[in-house]
Protein backbone atom coordinates (compact mmCIF):
# COMPACT_ATOMS: atom_id res chain seq x y z
CA UNK A 1 0.00 0.00 0.00
CA UNK A 2 1.20 3.43 -0.85
CA UNK A 3 2.13 5.17 2.03
CA UNK A 4 0.58 8.77 0.71
CA UNK A 5 -2.98 8.74 0.43
CA UNK A 6 -5.07 9.18 -2.73
CA UNK A 7 -6.37 12.56 -3.61
CA UNK A 8 -9.40 14.01 -2.36
CA UNK A 9 -12.86 12.80 -4.08
CA UNK A 10 -15.26 15.35 -4.74
CA UNK A 11 -18.57 14.16 -4.41
CA UNK A 12 -21.56 16.39 -5.25
CA UNK A 13 -25.10 15.45 -4.62
CA UNK A 14 -28.10 16.72 -6.30
CA UNK A 15 -27.08 20.18 -7.23
CA UNK A 16 -30.10 20.44 -10.21
CA UNK A 17 -31.82 23.23 -11.15
CA UNK A 18 -35.14 22.42 -9.17
CA UNK A 19 -32.80 21.89 -5.86
CA UNK A 20 -30.55 25.36 -6.10
CA UNK A 21 -33.16 27.42 -7.48
CA UNK A 22 -36.62 25.80 -5.82
CA UNK A 23 -40.09 26.92 -5.83
CA UNK A 24 -41.59 29.42 -3.81
CA UNK A 25 -43.80 26.88 -1.36
CA UNK A 26 -40.59 25.65 -0.42
CA UNK A 27 -39.47 29.26 1.45
CA UNK A 28 -36.17 30.29 1.78
CA UNK A 29 -32.62 28.85 1.29
CA UNK A 30 -29.57 28.88 3.27
CA UNK A 31 -26.36 29.41 2.33
CA UNK A 32 -26.23 32.41 -0.11
CA UNK A 33 -22.42 31.80 -0.86
CA UNK A 34 -23.67 27.83 -1.92
CA UNK A 35 -23.26 28.76 -6.07
CA UNK A 36 -19.92 30.75 -5.78
CA UNK A 37 -18.44 27.97 -2.96
CA UNK A 38 -19.39 24.92 -5.30
CA UNK A 39 -18.01 26.47 -8.30
CA UNK A 40 -14.36 27.57 -6.60
CA UNK A 41 -13.95 23.98 -5.12
CA UNK A 42 -15.04 22.43 -8.96
CA UNK A 43 -12.07 24.92 -10.10
CA UNK A 44 -9.97 23.54 -7.94
CA UNK A 45 -10.54 20.20 -8.32
CA UNK A 46 -10.48 20.04 -12.48
CA UNK A 47 -7.38 22.27 -11.89
CA UNK A 48 -5.60 19.44 -10.35
CA UNK A 49 -6.94 16.38 -12.04
CA UNK A 50 -8.63 15.27 -9.06
CA UNK A 51 -11.50 12.61 -9.09
CA UNK A 52 -14.97 14.27 -9.32
CA UNK A 53 -18.13 12.43 -8.62
CA UNK A 54 -21.67 14.22 -9.46
CA UNK A 55 -25.24 12.79 -7.82
CA UNK A 56 -28.49 13.51 -9.49
CA UNK A 57 -32.10 13.15 -7.65
CA UNK A 58 -34.81 11.56 -9.95
CA UNK A 59 -37.72 10.55 -7.63
CA UNK A 60 -39.61 8.09 -9.86
CA UNK A 61 -41.98 7.34 -6.93
CA UNK A 62 -43.78 10.61 -7.21
CA UNK A 63 -43.22 12.02 -10.97
CA UNK A 64 -45.19 15.53 -9.27
CA UNK A 65 -41.74 16.07 -7.66
CA UNK A 66 -39.90 18.72 -9.90
CA UNK A 67 -36.62 16.57 -8.43
CA UNK A 68 -37.40 13.96 -11.22
CA UNK A 69 -36.78 13.61 -14.89
CA UNK A 70 -40.45 13.72 -15.89
CA UNK A 71 -39.73 17.84 -15.21
CA UNK A 72 -36.28 17.98 -17.30
CA UNK A 73 -36.12 21.64 -16.81
CA UNK A 74 -35.57 21.45 -12.64
CA UNK A 75 -34.19 17.83 -13.40
CA UNK A 76 -31.09 19.21 -15.32
CA UNK A 77 -27.91 19.93 -13.20
CA UNK A 78 -27.62 23.66 -12.00
CA UNK A 79 -24.79 26.09 -14.00
CA UNK A 80 -22.48 25.92 -10.36
CA UNK A 81 -22.31 22.10 -10.76
CA UNK A 82 -23.02 21.06 -14.68
CA UNK A 83 -20.51 18.21 -15.39
CA UNK A 84 -17.52 17.64 -17.53
CA UNK A 85 -17.70 14.44 -20.02
CA UNK A 86 -14.64 12.93 -18.02
CA UNK A 87 -17.31 13.15 -14.61
CA UNK A 88 -18.46 10.64 -13.51
CA UNK A 89 -22.41 10.88 -12.81
CA UNK A 90 -24.29 8.59 -10.86
CA UNK A 91 -28.50 8.56 -10.60
CA UNK A 92 -29.98 7.95 -7.53
CA UNK A 93 -33.64 7.32 -6.44
CA UNK A 94 -33.70 7.56 -2.87
CA UNK A 95 -32.31 9.49 -0.23
CA UNK A 96 -28.62 8.06 -0.01
CA UNK A 97 -26.56 8.49 -3.22
CA UNK A 98 -25.02 4.86 -1.73
CA UNK A 99 -28.40 3.06 -2.73
CA UNK A 100 -28.46 1.37 -6.05
CA UNK A 101 -26.10 3.79 -8.09
CA UNK A 102 -22.91 1.99 -8.02
CA UNK A 103 -21.57 5.17 -5.96
CA UNK A 104 -19.14 2.48 -3.37
CA UNK A 105 -18.41 0.37 -5.98
CA UNK A 106 -16.70 3.68 -8.20
CA UNK A 107 -15.17 5.01 -4.82
CA UNK A 108 -13.88 1.52 -3.83
CA UNK A 109 -12.19 0.82 -6.84
CA UNK A 110 -10.61 4.98 -7.20
CA UNK A 111 -8.89 4.18 -3.65
CA UNK A 112 -7.74 0.95 -4.25
CA UNK A 113 -6.30 2.05 -7.42
CA UNK A 114 -4.95 4.55 -5.89
CA UNK A 115 -3.19 2.37 -3.75
CA UNK A 116 -5.27 2.92 -0.20
CA UNK A 117 -8.18 1.00 1.15
CA UNK A 118 -11.13 3.92 1.57
CA UNK A 119 -8.13 6.42 3.22
CA UNK A 120 -8.85 9.19 0.87
CA UNK A 121 -11.06 11.86 1.78
CA UNK A 122 -14.19 12.31 0.43
CA UNK A 123 -15.35 15.53 0.34
CA UNK A 124 -18.96 15.98 0.33
CA UNK A 125 -21.00 19.38 -1.07
CA UNK A 126 -25.07 19.51 -2.38
CA UNK A 127 -28.59 19.70 -1.09
CA UNK A 128 -30.46 19.27 0.70
CA UNK A 129 -28.38 19.61 3.95
CA UNK A 130 -30.87 17.78 6.20
CA UNK A 131 -32.37 15.32 3.74
CA UNK A 132 -29.82 13.90 1.08
CA UNK A 133 -26.24 15.04 2.19
CA UNK A 134 -27.30 13.40 5.99
CA UNK A 135 -28.42 10.05 4.47
CA UNK A 136 -25.47 9.72 1.93
CA UNK A 137 -22.38 11.02 4.57
CA UNK A 138 -24.05 8.61 7.47
CA UNK A 139 -24.13 5.78 5.19
CA UNK A 140 -20.68 6.39 3.59
CA UNK A 141 -19.17 6.48 6.77
CA UNK A 142 -21.06 3.36 7.96
CA UNK A 143 -19.21 1.73 4.37
CA UNK A 144 -15.88 3.16 5.90
CA UNK A 145 -15.32 5.53 3.91
CA UNK A 146 -13.62 9.23 5.48
CA UNK A 147 -16.47 11.75 4.60
CA UNK A 148 -15.62 15.87 4.86
CA UNK A 149 -18.85 17.85 4.52
CA UNK A 150 -17.82 21.50 3.45
CA UNK A 151 -20.98 23.36 5.57
CA UNK A 152 -20.41 26.31 3.26
CA UNK A 153 -21.43 24.42 0.02
CA UNK A 154 -24.16 22.76 1.04
CA UNK A 155 -27.60 23.99 1.92
CA UNK A 156 -31.06 23.70 3.31
CA UNK A 157 -34.77 24.27 2.82
CA UNK A 158 -37.34 26.18 5.80
CA UNK A 159 -38.31 23.02 7.59
CA UNK A 160 -41.86 22.97 9.78
CA UNK A 161 -40.75 21.51 13.58
CA UNK A 162 -42.42 17.81 14.67
CA UNK A 163 -44.55 18.40 17.36
CA UNK A 164 -47.64 15.94 18.25
CA UNK A 165 -50.23 18.72 18.29
CA UNK A 166 -49.20 19.11 14.24
CA UNK A 167 -48.46 23.05 15.47
CA UNK A 168 -44.59 22.57 15.26
CA UNK A 169 -42.91 25.91 14.47
CA UNK A 170 -40.97 26.67 10.75
CA UNK A 171 -37.43 26.94 11.29
CA UNK A 172 -35.68 29.10 8.69
CA UNK A 173 -33.62 27.65 6.14
CA UNK A 174 -30.70 28.80 7.89
CA UNK A 175 -31.72 27.18 11.36
CA UNK A 176 -33.10 24.10 9.39
CA UNK A 177 -28.82 23.78 7.98
CA UNK A 178 -26.77 24.68 10.63
CA UNK A 179 -28.92 22.07 12.92
CA UNK A 180 -28.35 19.16 10.12
CA UNK A 181 -24.30 19.91 9.92
CA UNK A 182 -24.67 19.86 13.64
CA UNK A 183 -25.99 16.23 13.76
CA UNK A 184 -23.49 15.41 11.48
CA UNK A 185 -20.39 16.24 13.34
CA UNK A 186 -20.85 13.59 15.57
CA UNK A 187 -20.18 11.04 12.09
CA UNK A 188 -17.83 13.27 10.43
CA UNK A 189 -15.02 16.18 9.80
CA UNK A 190 -17.78 19.20 9.22
CA UNK A 191 -15.37 22.36 7.65
CA UNK A 192 -15.61 25.39 6.16
CA UNK A 193 -14.75 26.29 2.37
CA UNK A 194 -11.71 28.28 3.40
CA UNK A 195 -10.31 25.87 6.24
CA UNK A 196 -10.43 23.30 3.48
CA UNK A 197 -8.65 24.87 1.55
CA UNK A 198 -6.02 25.69 3.95
CA UNK A 199 -5.66 22.19 4.84
CA UNK A 200 -5.00 21.16 1.35
CA UNK A 201 -2.61 24.10 1.26
CA UNK A 202 -4.32 25.49 -1.70
CA UNK A 203 -6.33 28.59 -2.26
CA UNK A 204 -9.74 28.57 -3.55
CA UNK A 205 -10.17 28.14 -7.58
CA UNK A 206 -6.50 27.43 -7.21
Amino acid sequence: MSSELPPPVLLLIDLQQGMVSGPPEWGSRSTPSLVENVTSLLLTWRSKAWPILHVQHDDIADPTNIISATHPEAFAFHACAMPLESENRFVKHTGGAFVGTGLEEALTKYVESSGGWKEGKVVVVGMDSAQCINSTVRHGVDLGFDMVVVGDACASYELKAWKSDGKGELLSAEDTHAAAMGMLESYCKVTSLDKLMTVLGLESGE
